[in-house]
């Protein structure tokens, strides 16, 4: 049976058009139809606003049992295998423990509005197993990227591992390329392609990473992935011109997580670079350990980011950073044909934005309003795969 959404104004389609006293149509947990011309029953929304579900590109939901754990410390001794704190803290975990824990971080991510999610999941096929476990009967996607427990100098071993992850996972998630040969990584990016699994990598995160690459291999990190055709990089934090450039002719998609980066004190993202460059982009919010899981807050800090960087308060376009956090992100990682903007035939995942609640009133730009303005306090409902789950905000 048909569900309806009536009288609101509707960010539309890939561009995000304004559709305003738009219905949105639901069959179950698809959308059939946005239109403005409705006049039959259907849940009034009173003219709040409705965008498309967020999609949290960059996430390590396995460690949001350790939140602020470990802020002030560098992110070798906060994250880095194996002896880090949150990798002590993972292990201290029991399987059970850590499921809960991922699925409260779901739980969590639905709240704020977060309809699909990629994570670096540590712990190989065993830690995918569990994160499945932890969304299964969630409405919320997880796209994972499994980490393997054994390091690339075990290379056989290594090699093996990520075979499995491939038929287990979407990807298989990379931290330090520093260690792996050119070959290595050649032969990783061939037995990935063989299972149609993806390779995602954290690169140029630190300027340690940077220096170190440079010091062993005579190139940055950014260089030599770009080799093997990498599908998704992760930070940029310390690329240069050419690493961004490179990236641009190359059209691998970048996560840029920028809130995370900064608490770790690893340096602000050339975000305005990566941008005037026409890097695919989109927004992560990575660790929960550090940040919470609000795409609006990594909006906000994106877009004010980009116009500091240039001097410049055109620079760029609010819409284009919800852009990035719905269907760049969506696009990032492969789910574009069901997520990150509302259509016909795509999943009804979206957010109902309460227009008249203090903070947002009055309603000058609608898309500053959202990427500057709105937080959480201003969601009056969640619906993600058809269902309401997330009532807040003001009630009407």
């Amino acid at each position: 049976m048909a569900k309806v959404y009536k009288n609101a104004t509707v960010l539309a389609g890939s561009e995000l058009r304004v559709m305003e006293g738009a219905a949105v149509v639901l069959d179950g947990e698809h959308i059939v139809e946005i239109t403005t011309d409705y006049s039959g029953p259907g849940i009034d929304l009173d003219g709040a606003i409705v965008i498309p579900g967020f999609v949290d590109a960059h996430t390590h939901v396995g460690d949001r049992g350790a939140k602020d754990m470990a802020v002030g410390l560098p992110t070798v001794e906060a994250v880095s295998p194996p002896d880090s704190v949150k990798y002590r803290y993972l292990q201290s975990l029991t399987p059970e423990e850590l499921t809960r824990s991922m699925r409260s971080g779901a739980r969590e991510m639905l709240a704020a509005g977060i309809a699909a999610f990629g994570d670096f999941r540590e712990g190989g096929v065993h830690g995918s197993e569990l994160l499945k476990n932890a969304v299964r009967d969630l409405p919320i996607k997880a796209v994972i990227f499994a980490e393997p427990t054994v390091p690339p100098g075990e290379w056989p071993k290594y090699l093996h591992e990520a075979a499995e992850i491939g038929e287990a996972a979407e990807g298989l998630g990379i931290g330090d390329i520093t260690l792996f040969t050119a070959d290595q990584l050649t032969v990783l990016k061939g037995a990935l392609e063989a299972h149609s699994a993806k390779l995602a990598i954290h690169i140029a995160e630190t300027r340690k990473a940077q220096q170190a690459s440079e010091e062993r291999w005579g190139a940055s990190e950014v260089k030599r992935i770009l080799e093997v055709a990498p599908d998704l990089l992760v930070h940029m934090t310390n690329a240069d011109s050419a690493d961004i450039e490179a990236t641009a002719a190359a059209g691998v998609p970048v996560v840029c997580c920028p809130r995370t980066n900064c608490i770790l004190g690893d340096g602000i993202p050339p975000l305005y670079q990566l941008w005037k460059a026409g890097v695919p982009l989109s927004l992560g919010t990575d660790n929960f350990m550090f940040t919470s899981p609000n795409m609006f807050r990594e909006m906000d800090y994106f877009s004010r980011t980009v116009r500091g960087q240039s001097n410049r308060p055109d620079a760029i376009e609010a819409r284009d950073v919800l852009s990035m956090a719905t269907l760049g992100g969506a696009r990032a990682l492969g789910i574009d044909d069901e997520y990150g903007s509302l259509e016909p035939g795509k999943i009804a995942s979206f957010i109902v934005i309460d227009p008249k609640s203090p903070n947002l009133q009055p309603v000058r730009d609608i898309y500053s309003a959202i990427v500057h303005r709105a937080g959480l306090a201003d969601i009056r409902l969640v619906v993600a795969r058809g269902q309401e789950l997330h009532r807040g905000g003001t009630e009407r």
